[in-house]
């Protein structure tokens, strides 16, 4: 448990609750059993409730992790009295370090207002931590709209699917984690001018403002990803066509070649040709002539 005093107000930041956490929390703020109960475990549903005295929310954020190339969710609950903002979480959240640090340096003046200013700016700074983990999926989308035109190899291929696929799960985690942020963050507006006044509007307005930020960032990453891959699946299709093509004309030409050999390759007392001079050139050259006929065929139907 961690406090940081800002101006008048009171920020504690607990790390994975206990009970002496929570004792202390019961014993010096009054919160309901029912709410310090669940602070025990995470949560898997965000939410904002009112009570007497006090709110009581539940958000969920995304955090990349480079070594494992995926997006966790995070979980932030958040009690908000007159004067005293409390967090409690279950792990490391990286902006929470950096904004602690910039309130005790004096960076984040407009957080001393009011706890919802304070919550305002404590959004807002774990915002902008996605937006800027955001970039390394952005990075990735442009590199693919790079090479996705070059003429790969069947292993580059391979590597091009599997990049967009890990691109498309990791879109996929960002979204099904902040989605439902959406809902509650227009909640606690409502809640949140009934416990602090009407005065106070315009930071849950700019609160609702950076989620959207991020949502529509989001939005757009898996509108091109999307894109990119309908463009790479056409790609390898005609590309698997032309091969295709290719095969089936040698299948076309062969077949015939084929028959004839058969033909004269049978065991019988009487074959043409057979027993001519010359016969063997005689048969290789009406091989020849329908491969050439054949050839011809094709050229004039535009299918070579």
């Amino acid at each position: 448990m961690e406090k940081v005093k800002i101006g008048n107000l009171t920020w504690i930041d607990i790390i994975d609750p206990d009970k002496k956490d929570l004792k202390f929390l019961g014993g010096n703020y009054g919160f309901h059993p029912v709410v310090l109960k669940e602070l025990l475990s995470p949560t898997l549903r965000p939410k904002v409730e009112h009570y007497d005295g006090y709110l009581f929310m539940v958000l969920h954020f995304p955090i990349y992790y480079p070594k494992e190339k995926t997006t966790k969710s995070m979980e932030l609950d958040f009690l908000i009295t007159n004067d005293t903002l409390i967090t409690i979480r279950y792990g490391k959240i990286e902006p929470l370090q950096s904004f602690r640090k910039k309130c005790r340096t004096g960076e984040k003046q407009l957080a001393k207002d009011s706890p919802a200013t304070l919550l305002n700016c404590m959004i807002e700074e774990i915002n902008n931590f996605s937006l800027r983990q955001l970039d390394h999926i952005t990075k990735k989308i442009d590199g693919i709209q790079k090479k996705i035109f070059k003429s790969r190899t069947p292993k580059e291929e391979n590597e091009m699917v599997e990049k967009i696929s890990l691109i498309r799960m990791d879109i996929l985690n960002f979204r099904r984690t902040i989605k439902p942020q959406g809902v509650i963050l227009r909640s606690l507006k409502s809640r949140g001018l009934e416990f602090f006044g009407k005065k106070l509007e315009p930071y849950f307005i700019d609160i609702i403002g950076d989620y959207m930020r991020v949502w529509d960032l989001l939005e757009n990453h898996k509108d091109t990803i999307e894109s990119l891959q309908g463009t790479n699946d056409s790609l390898l299709t005609n590309k698997a066509n032309r091969v295709m093509g290719v095969l089936t004309m040698f299948a076309v030409i062969v077949f015939p070649l084929t028959l004839i050999a058969a033909i004269f390759g049978m065991n019988t007392k009487i074959l043409p040709l057979v027993g001519l001079p010359y016969d063997f050139w005689i048969v290789f050259a009406i091989m020849l002539t329908g491969m050439i006929f054949m050839l011809v065929i094709f050229k004039i139907k535009k299918w070579l």
